[in-house]
């Protein structure tokens, strides 16, 4: 739903509502009516929520799954066993890479 995507989208970026408000020029009980679902934003209001999450306008509406900047997205089984990153300080050997691939690719078969 809309109201639990805003939520989301505000949490992810560690933003107060209040914070939230300031940014996009609206008072704290609009935006609170939008989380709890009480209450719809207009267009001019949904775009400046993408711009400030940097997200689609569809995306907020859960009409897709598009980002802002689709060359920012990473593919994470690429990323998991090709992608440059350590695990408390340490490099992965391919096994582990493969392990954890597997791991990821199982919770999301699940869903």
């Amino acid at each position: 739903m809309f109201k639990d995507r805003l939520r989301y989208l505000r949490e992810h970026q560690e933003l107060s509502q209040a914070e939230v408000c300031r940014r996009i020029g609206i008072s704290k009980s609009s935006y609170s009516r939008y989380e709890c679902g009480t209450n719809e934003p207009n267009l001019e209001i949904l775009k400046r929520l993408a711009a400030l999450f940097d997200c689609t306008v569809d995306y907020l509406l859960e009409m897709d799954g598009a980002v802002a900047d689709s060359d920012k997205v990473v593919d994470l089984n690429d990323f998991i066993i090709n992608g440059n990153y350590t695990i408390d300080s340490r490099f992965l050997n391919d096994r582990d890479r493969k392990i954890i691939n597997s791991f990821i690719n199982s919770v999301f078969k699940n869903n």
